[in-house]
């Protein structure tokens, strides 16, 4: 058995109460776990996008297939990447939303989309911030690694206790931060 299933699996279990949507009060979070978070039916994409990219790992096509929901769900005009290697996550998001215009961009360009996927890179944290100041309710982020060092950790957890105005989903691999000044601030640790 290979270390990365391993590790899965131990995340899994210890994850285990934050399965499907269990202590999730909000009526929107509660929707947004079962429906688009942690939904497990075969999507329409699915099987061409595998065949056009078949050697990615579980995890990475997890949060790809995550970016096709999501898309799906959220239905955004315009959608940026900052530091997400390979053209796997922008397919996945296009075939999720068709009108989508999809970019990569440099720090600023982060700021102007409605739903943002970045991955730790040089000026990561200039992306952020500048999407977190532009960002208006409905906005979407997508932060991915948020564990893979301290300093992603820090920022994890500076955006889930500090950020005012946001919903945060923690999904271990990758933790979602939903734009929504309506809405109180909440972070869901998910079991993804």
């Amino acid at each position: 058995m290979e270390y990365s299933r391993i590790r899965r699996m131990l995340v899994w279990a210890v994850r285990i109460g934050h399965c499907r949507g269990f202590g999730v009060q909000s009526p929107w979070a509660y929707r947004m776990v079962r429906y688009v978070i942690n939904e497990h039916w075969p999507y329409y994409a699915y099987a061409p996008l595998a065949a056009r990219f078949p050697g990615m790992d579980v995890t990475r096509r997890r949060i790809c297939e995550l970016c096709l929901r999501l898309a799906n769900h959220l239905q955004p005009r315009k959608v940026m990447s900052y530091g997400v290697d390979g053209d796997a996550i922008g397919c996945y998001i296009q075939a999720g939303c068709r009108r989508a215009e999809y970019a990569k961009a440099g720090a600023e360009g982060v700021a102007e989309a409605d739903f943002a996927v970045l991955a730790p890179a040089d000026g990561f944290e200039r992306a952020f911030v500048g999407m977190c100041a532009a960002a208006r309710d409905g906005s979407a982020v997508m932060l991915l690694d948020i564990r893979r060092d301290k300093a992603m950790r820090r920022l994890w957890l500076s955006v889930a206790g500090e950020t005012q105005g946001v919903v945060t989903f923690d999904l271990y691999y990758c933790g979602l931060v939903f734009f929504d000044r309506k809405r109180f601030k909440q972070n869901y640790i998910i079991n993804f």
